[in-house]
Parts: C-alpha cells; sequence; structure tokens
C-alpha cells in the first residue's frame, strides 16, 4: 500500500491485492488527515507500506507505530503489521502514475466506444493519438483528478516491477508470473457522497482566487495565499468565527455524508439554535466563541516552546493569556448551553455540556493565573512568574532584591578608593546574568578602555570585561568577592523560574487529550452555528431527507445567485431515480421509486405527487437561466448531506450517493488537451461512476465538435442513462441540439421531461436588445428557439452581422444548402456588376473615329474598374446585399 498526504490534510492511497491481482485506488479525500491514514490502515491490513520521501514527520510516525523492526524476532506475537519503506518522491509523480496507468495492459471488459468512432470525421481527429486514446480509456475506470492517489498508484507498480523481476529469474519460464495487474478499482469513501474536483469548481462549492498581492502568491511561506472567493464554502465559512470551526465546516464540505442520522443530527441541532426562545442564547455563545482560539496549536507551542525565559525556552506569554481565556470561556459555554430550550436532546450540545468538567477548567485556569504575572509580564516584555508561584524562586528573589540594594553602598566605597579626579567617571556597579558582577566606567573613546582602569590600585586588580554603548566594564577584587558569594543567583532564579515553567507545562500537557476534545467539539458547535446562522440570514429551510431515490423542491433558489441580483425567481424541481427492484426478492425496494424513474402511489415519505420522470431536459433562449437551475438543484442536494438547511420553500431529498457533471470546461496548456477531450473524459466519467442515486448534470455536452456529431454524441449519452430501466439516475441536462427532438432521434421519451425558461417577445420594439425579456421562470415543454440573435444585441454585437446570421438562419431552417445559396447569390452579383462595367467601357469609345479619350489609357482603365459606389448600387438594384 501507497499513501501520501498533502499540507492541506489531503489523502491518497493506492494498494494492490495480490490474489485478486488488482490495483485499488481511492478517490482522493480533501482534509482527510491522519485519521483517515489510520482508518485506511485498518481496512486494508497492508503488508508493506510504502511513502515517499517527503512525507510529513506526523505521517512517518503513525506508520512507524505498527512497523515492523529489523531485530523483530518471527516468533514474537507483538511484532509490527506492516514494513514500512521509504522511497524517492519522484516515484509518486501524477503524471508518471498516470502515463503507467494508461499503458497497463487490461482486459476490456466492455466494447471500447473509442474504436467505433468515425475516424473519417475531422472533430474527431484528437483520437487519432494513441496516447489520448489510452487516457480516454482509462478515464473509463477511474477519475484522473485524484492526482495524489494515482501517484501513490505509479509507485505501487514501480514497486511490483521490481518485485516481479526478483521473482521472474526464479520460476519456470511456463509458469504463471506473480505480481500481474489484471484489474483496477477505483473506491469511493463509504457513507461518503463522491463529488469530483470538476463538480465542486462547476457548482461553485469552492472557488479560490490568489492573493491580490503579487508579492504575497509566490512567498516562501508555506502557508496558502489563496482566499476562497465567492463560493459555497466561502459563503458559509465567512460565518464561522473559530479557526477550529471554520476548519470543521470545510471538512464537512468536502465530505458530505450519505447517513440519514448524521444529517438528521445536524438539523435537529440547527433547529434547536434557531427556535426563538434560544435566538438570544445562540447569539451569546456566538460572541464567547469568537474569543476562543484553537487549543491544538496552543499547545503546540506549549510543547515545542517559542520564546525564551531567562534564556531557556518557553511559551509566549500571549500563548498562556489564550490557554487562560480558553478555560474560563469554557465553563461559560457549558452554563450558556445549560441555558438552550432542548440542549439535552441534541447531540452536539450534550456532548459539549458533558466533556467540560468545571472544577478540572477551573484548576487549569487558576494554576496558570497563579503561576504567570501578565500584567508585570506585559511591562517587562517577557514571561515573568507570579510571586507566590514557588517559595525557592520567592527567596531567591529577595535574597537577589537585597544585594540589588547594597550595590549603591558598594559605589561609593570604590569612588573613596580611587583619586577624587577620577571618583565622577565610576557609573554604577551591575550584576549580569551568566557574568556576574561589574564596575561600569566611562569610556576613553582614544584609548578604548576606562577613563580610569585601576593602574594606580595598589593590591586591587581591575580587568576589562567588555565594552558596550558607551561604557567600559572591570572586574576587580570587590566584585569578585561578590561573585563568590552572590554571582549564582541570577542562574538559580533562572533554573527555578524554568522548573516552575516546566511544572506548569507537564501540568498542562496532562490534560492535553481533554482540552484538544473539547476545542474540536468547539469547532464542531461552531460549523453547526454557522449552518444555523445561514439559514436565518438568507431564508433556508430544512430539508426532508428519504431513503427514496427522489429530489422534489418547491421554490429552490441559487444560494449564491440570488445575493448577486435584485430579485431571484425561485423554480420547482421533481425528479425520480431508478428503483433498483428489478429483482423481486430484492425486500430493500419495498416503499422506493418505480422502476420507471416514478415514485410509487403508496411512499413511506409521504410523497404525493405519484409518478415522476429521472431526466430533465433544458432547451430555449440563451442567458434565460438554464445552467443556473442546474446548478441549484445540485447545490440543493449538495446541501442538504452536509446536514444543512437548503434554499428553498421546501424540499425532499433522497439520499444521492454522487454527483457527477458535465458542465465546466477547465482548460490548461499544462495537459496537452483539446476542449472537445476534456468534454469527453468527463463525459465518460458520469457514464461510467453513475448509479441510480446519483445525480446527473450536463450543460450543452457536444457542442465542441460538428453539429452532426455533437448531436450524436449527446443523444447517446442521452440514451444510455434511460436504457439503464430501473438502475436510471437523477439527469438533468441543456441543450441547444433541438434536431434531436424534431428528427426523432431520442427513440424512447418515457421517463423524460422537457422544459425551458420562459421569456417574452415584443416584435414591435424599436431596438433588437429590447424584443425579448427575460422571466427566469421554468415552464414545461420544450423552447423552440435559443433567440441568440436577441441575445447577442443586448451584448453589443452590430445590428448588420446579427442581421446577416438572421437571414442564413432563414435558409438553414428551409432546409437549404447554405453553400449553395451563398455561392448563388455571390455568382448573380458578380454577372450583374460584369455587365455593369462592360457597358461602362463601351460608352468610352475609345477606339473608332469618334474615340475622345483624355490622359493615359490605364487611368481610363482604373477608373472604370474602382468605381465602387456605381457597383454597389447595381448590387442594390439587383437585390444582392452587400
Amino acid at each position: 500500500m501507497a499513501v501520501d498526504i498533502d499540507k492541506d490534510g489531503k489523502v491518497g492511497c493506492a494498494y494492490y491485492v495480490a490474489i485478486d491481482e488488482a490495483l485499488h485506488i481511492e478517490e482522493d479525500i480533501a482534509l482527510g488527515g491522519l485519521e483517515l491514514v489510520d482508518t485506511l490502515l485498518l481496512r486494508v491490513q497492508p503488508t508493506t507500506v510504502i511513502v515517499p520521501n517527503r512525507a510529513p514527520g506526523n505521517l512517518v510516525e503513525l506508520l512507524e507505530r505498527d512497523s515492523q523492526r529489523l531485530d523483530d524476532d518471527a516468533s514474537n506475537p507483538e511484532k509490527g503489521s506492516h514494513i514500512l519503506r521509504h522511497l524517492a518522491s519522484a516515484e509518486f509523480d501524477y503524471e508518471n502514475g498516470r502515463d503507467v496507468l494508461a499503458n497497463l495492459d487490461l482486459e476490456q471488459a466492455t466494447p471500447d466506444p473509442i474504436e467505433v468512432l468515425p475516424a473519417g470525421d475531422d472533430s474527431m481527429n484528437l483520437f487519432h493519438s494513441s496516447d489520448h486514446q489510452k487516457l480516454v480509456r482509462l478515464a473509463r475506470r477511474i477519475s484522473l483528478d485524484s492526482h495524489l492517489s494515482i501517484g501513490c498508484a505509479g509507485a505501487v507498480l514501480g514497486d511490483i516491477d521490481r518485485r516481479r523481476a526478483a521473482e521472474a529469474s526464479c520460476l519456470d519460464p511456463e509458469e504463471h508470473s506473480p505480481f500481474q495487474v489484471v484489474s483496477i478499482r477505483m473506491n469511493t469513501p463509504e457513507d461518503t457522497m463522491l463529488i469530483s474536483a470538476d463538480a465542486l469548481i462547476s457548482l461553485q462549492v469552492i472557488q479560490s482566487e490568489l492573493h491580490p498581492n503579487p508579492q504575497l502568491q509566490y512567498s516562501s511561506n508555506s502557508e496558502s495565499k489563496a482566499k476562497e472567493s465567492l463560493s459555497v464554502c466561502g459563503l458559509l465559512q465567512a460565518l464561522a468565527c473559530t479557526a477550529q470551526g471554520k476548519l470543521r465546516l470545510r471538512q464537512m464540505l468536502f465530505r458530505p455524508t450519505t447517513e440519514i442520522d448524521t444529517i438528521e443530527r445536524r438539523q435537529q441541532a440547527i433547529a434547536v439554535f434557531l427556535h426563538p426562545e434560544n435566538q438570544e442564547m445562540a447569539t451569546a455563545i456566538r460572541k464567547l466563541l469568537r474569543k476562543v482560539k484553537n487549543t491544538k496549536s496552543l499547545l503546540h507551542y506549549v510543547r515545542m516552546g517559542v520564546d525564551r525565559v531567562r534564556g531557556q525556552l518557553s511559551v509566549r506569554t500571549e500563548e498562556w493569556r489564550a490557554l487562560l481565556r480558553f478555560t474560563m470561556i469554557s465553563i461559560q459555554l457549558r452554563e450558556a448551553i445549560k441555558l438552550l430550550s432542548g440542549y439535552s436532546s441534541v447531540e452536539i450540545l450534550a456532548r459539549v455540556f458533558d466533556s467540560i468538567d468545571p472544577r478540572m477548567f477551573t484548576s487549569v485556569g487558576e494554576t496558570i493565573f497563579k503561576t504567570i504575572d501578565f500584567k508585570l509580564s506585559k511591562e517587562n516584555g517577557r514571561t515573568e512568574i507570579r510571586t507566590g508561584a514557588s517559595e525557592i524562586l520567592d527567596e531567591l528573589r529577595r535574597t537577589f532584591s537585597r544585594i540589588c540594594k547594597m550595590l549603591p553602598g558598594v559605589e561609593d566605597a570604590l569612588r573613596k578608593g580611587v583619586p577624587a579626579h577620577f571618583a565622577c567617571h565610576i557609573q554604577y556597579c551591575a550584576i549580569i546574568p551568566q557574568l556576574g558582577f561589574f564596575t561600569a566606567i566611562t569610556l576613553d573613546g582614544e584609548s578604548g578602555e576606562g577613563i580610569y582602569n585601576g593602574n594606580d590600585a595598589v593590591g586591587d586588580n581591575w580587568q576589562l570585561g567588555f565594552v558596550h554603548e558607551g561604557i567600559a566594564y572591570y572586574k576587580n577584587n570587590k566584585m569578585v568577592d561578590l561573585d563568590s558569594h552572590y554571582g549564582h543567583l541570577p542562574t538559580e532564579i533562572s533554573d527555578e523560574e524554568i522548573n516552575v515553567m516546566l511544572n506548569l507545562t507537564a501540568e498542562i500537557l496532562a490534560k492535553e487529550e481533554h482540552l484538544i476534545t473539547v476545542s474540536e467539539l468547539f469547532g464542531e458547535l461552531d460549523s453547526i452555528l454557522a449552518l444555523a446562522l445561514a439559514a436565518a440570514k438568507y431564508g433556508w429551510s430544512a430539508p426532508q431527507m428519504t431513503d427514496s431515490n427522489v429530489i422534489d423542491i418547491t421554490g429552490g433558489r441559487h444560494p449564491l445567485q440570488e445575493l448577486l441580483v435584485p430579485s431571484f425567481i425561485p423554480n420547482d424541481c421533481f425528479l425520480a431515480g431508478g428503483s433498483g427492484c428489478d429483482e423481486p426478492e430484492d425486500r430493500s425496494c419495498q416503499g422506493e421509486t418505480s422502476g420507471e424513474g416514478g415514485t410509487e402511489g403508496g411512499s413511506t415519505d409521504g410523497d404525493e405527487r405519484g409518478e415522476g420522470s429521472s431526466m430533465l431536459i433544458l432547451t430555449g433562449p440563451n442567458n434565460s437561466g438554464k445552467s443556473v437551475y442546474m446548478k441549484q438543484i445540485a447545490v440543493i442536494v449538495y446541501l442538504a448531506h452536509i446536514g444543512s438547511y437548503v434554499p428553498a420553500k421546501s424540499a425532499i431529498i433522497g439520499i444521492t450517493d454522487r454527483i457527477l457533471t458535465r458542465i465546466a470546461t477547465r482548460e490548461t496548456v499544462v495537459d496537452d488537451e483539446s476542449a472537445f477531450l476534456v468534454d469527453i473524459k468527463q463525459a465518460a466519467f458520469t457514464v461510467n461512476f453513475a448509479t441510480r442515486r446519483s445525480l446527473v448534470l450536463a450543460d450543452e455536452f457536444g457542442k465542441g465538435t460538428s453539429t452532426e456529431t455533437g448531436s450524436a454524441l449527446f443523444t447517446a449519452y442521452l440514451a444510455h442513462f434511460l436504457d439503464l430501466g430501473s438502475e436510471r439516475p437523477k439527469v438533468l441536462v441543456g441543450t441547444h441540439f433541438h434536431d434531436i427532438f424534431e428528427n426523432g432521434l431520442l427513440e424512447s421519451q418515457e421517463g423524460v421531461d422537457l422544459a425551458h425558461m420562459d421569456v417574452r417577445l415584443n416584435e414591435e420594439a424599436e431596438e433588437m436588445e429590447d424584443e425579448i425579456t427575460y422571466l427566469f421562470k421554468l415552464l414545461p415543454g420544450r423552447g423552440e428557439s435559443s433567440l441568440a440573435s436577441s441575445c447577442a444585441a443586448k451584448n453589443g454585437v452590430d445590428v448588420e452581422i446579427i442581421e446577416r446570421a438572421e437571414d442564413l438562419i432563414l435558409f438553414q431552417e428551409g432546409h437549404e444548402d447554405l453553400g449553395v445559396v451563398c455561392g448563388g447569390l455571390m455568382e448573380e452579383r458578380n454577372v450583374g456588376l460584369a455587365r455593369a462595367r462592360t457597358q461602362r467601357f463601351l460608352d468610352m469609345a475609345i477606339l473608332g473615329p469618334k474615340a475622345s479619350v483624355d490622359g493615359s489609357l490605364r487611368e481610363k482603365l482604373e477608373e472604370l474598374v474602382y468605381q465602387e459606389d456605381e457597383d454597389d448600387e447595381i448590387g442594390e438594384e439587383l437585390d444582392l446585399g452587400p
């Protein structure tokens, strides 16, 4: 098994099962962290684990915990469960792993669609590349967006090749070679909705943008310089008030759950916070949470140390103050939760309440407060120990204070013992930690020594110690005598301060696990409060989650789009996926939707709509809101699966295992792929990974090639889902390929609904851009026209271009060959112009007795040919257009 984890906690994993000769690739899981790695170890139970050399230290520590040691005895029952090996980071490279996977010789389980595509079609020439063919085939099996896991797969395959080479020399040539890879399997996390990176970006669940300061975009700092733009994640994270709350909310967003119990628990917590009786207390809890820092990072500073106390590592005063505040606020939060109506029935509130032991938190807070003098620390700019924290330290300080009070008398005695004219240059006596007592003398700038250096002192040895800021510091007999009696005091004081801080640290770290647990619970509480605030602020309602395979939304809205427009028009949606009830003995299907995508009349969830379609095809005008409608349905389903309320009047959401999209074409110069190939890969992934509980969105699939090829691909794409019968997913698509309906290309209409967005046309409008008014209301039936000309006019396209386009549209709608029509028009125009020019040439009378040509013949001929104004008049007379 190969494991990799990036700095943001995203986990990638791949492993090989020898008995099945199968390579398993896990979907990359954002913010999975070490907990997920630990879960994978328990689930897979690998014999060997490989990690890159750049693997973070905490991952290596986790893997070394149960790894085998070199001195492990084979008979020892407590030996490690796996061998841990480190490989070069280059072996975990994504592109290398992708290429190795693409070149695997695997049996084709199904007919290869790439081979039957029309090779003669110029639009399909991009498939002639063998590398492209391999990548497309690979995309049918796995998600190429899982960069870490694909890199891990490459590392696993490289290790398998080395093992195979080592074993091959010992085998008979006719024997089956070990470590073969006959299949690849893509695994998705259990109880978690699969949503790909393309879907996350297309639906604007996440959308990061770089820091506006270019100098900070590429800083060497390891922290990310991207910030969340207008997105669902950014919208919700802005409402969380703690660092751990924002992190927890992001984890929920990246790992939507398919467990109804978990979803309902979160909804129940939101409902408690939204209850009118709890509004005021919920606000008070938010104010308290704003004062809480991430205790996990604070305790990290406690363990590692980030400042100095008397030259030794310790913790900054701000961190101790934050820990003290955490203990105080924890007790206050416990009391606030107790005042919430119905708190005991909400799991997260009950867990927070039960986890906070007032006596323990009070003890921790008092220990910190009685140890650190925060006021004195602020004044001195360093951590100061409070008086009374240690009797030994207090006694040492009292002794040191007496010595400091004694030093002025020592200064006076020294002044009396030197010549009178030098006495004024003795500044003071001081004790310097680690160095002892010194006499400070005014510095002589010429000699670089003190103005008085004790040369005339009889029986007294003056030695220059160092010079600092115009003062020379000397050791003499009196200073040496003080050193012998009291010079150890600063060191003893520093050592005792260190002991006090170590004792404080030990007492705090003894409760580290419990403090971190409470801090994480605060993060979860903050994330639920953020969802509750979003529901109250934006008018969201609680969805009803069901095992039935339906999406029933009344008055749905797009949570981001409605923030950008003066008013938003809500729309309904009803889709019913397959029931999976082909086998009569499958009792688990009872109460679910019917085999053709509709719900049975006796639905256990109270659905009264009856049968419904599994596919909704949107047609109609450009810019009328089709894409926003599709995205809002997916976002509502997505929000429901994180336990949030949703932007709708009401909603019944069936458990959805995957949201698969073919919406946004993300092109990059890094990958040698055309826009059409990117679309094909996205569509292939949706086809091969969709289940009956999936939601599939496709917006204008097939538009990147010729109309005939695109409409054929789109029709086949829809027919594939419709032919799945009771296993058909819920599908939302938008298209402008009207010929698939007019020519009857989509054979079966069962289970399909057509809809369009309402518009109003005003044919009497003076300006073309005023002809169309978008109403953004979903209506049943097919929209007959895209109204692209009016849309182009509203967006500033020149009128002459639009009029010319409309003429061509009329010819096309009359099933005329545009090449012949346009060619005929040009031929008629050219014949007319040739006749006119011939007549003008004859009228010039160049030859014969009546010739009257002035000037050169060349000039006259040029004037004859280039009479553009007259040519245009001729074109108008012939009604040929410009």
